[in-house]
C-alpha cells in the first residue's frame, strides 16, 4: 500500500505577533531547543551556525580582552553575557564615578565590534563594579578582563 503523501505544512512566525511566543525545535539528533519567535528570526538574520557564532564569540572576547588591557587605567573589569540575540558587555570603570572619556571610547568600541564581527547586535555598557550584579548574573557571565565581582555582602563578611 503506498504511503499517503504528506502535505507541506508551513508555520509562519511574525515578529510582531509571535516574537514572544516559545517554539520547540526538535532536530534529528533528539536535542530539544526552546526559542522565542524573535530569537528564531534573529538567528535567521545572522545566517550562521552555532559553531561559527561560538568562534566569533571567542574572537570578540579576545579582542575585548586586549582592548581592556590597553585601557587598564580606565577599565577595572569586563563581563560578557548573551541575552536573547544580543551580546552584552559590561565594563566597570577604575574610577568610583562614571568615566566620560571611557564612555566615549566604549561608544567607539561598540561600533567597531558591530562592524567587525558577525554576532548580531552587541551592546556595551559602563556600570559601577559595586552594582554589577544588578545588571548581569556574575556567576554565569564570562569574565573577559580584570577582577572578579564580589558582592558588597561578601566583602563585608
Amino acid at each position: 500500500m503506498p504511503k499517503a503523501k504528506q502535505k507541506n505544512v508551513h508555520h509562519k512566525i511574525t515578529e510582531s505577533s509571535d516574537g514572544d511566543k516559545p517554539y520547540l525545535l526538535h532536530p534529528e539528533d533528539d536535542n530539544l531547543f526552546v526559542r522565542t519567535g524573535r530569537q528564531i528570526i534573529q538567528a535567521c538574520r545572522l545566517g550562521i551556525s552555532v559553531e561559527v557564532w561560538l568562534d566569533e564569540l571567542k574572537s570578540v572576547t579576545e579582542f575585548v580582552r586586549v582592548w581592556a588591557a590597553d585601557s587598564a587605567g580606565r577599565v577595572r573589569s569586563c563581563y560578557c553575557a548573551p541575552r536573547g540575540s544580543v551580546l552584552l558587555l559590561f565594563f566597570c570603570p577604575s574610577s568610583p564615578t562614571f568615566d566620560f572619556e571611557l564612555a566615549d571610547r566604549l561608544a567607539e568600541l561598540n561600533l567597531e565590534l558591530n562592524q567587525k564581527f558577525n554576532l548580531g547586535a552587541v551592546e556595551v555598557h559602563q556600570v559601577p563594579l559595586g552594582e554589577l550584579d544588578r545588571f548581569v548574573d556574575t556567576e554565569s557571565a564570562l569574565l573577559v578582563y580584570g577582577e572578579h565581582f564580589k558582592s558588597p555582602a561578601a566583602v563585608e563578611a
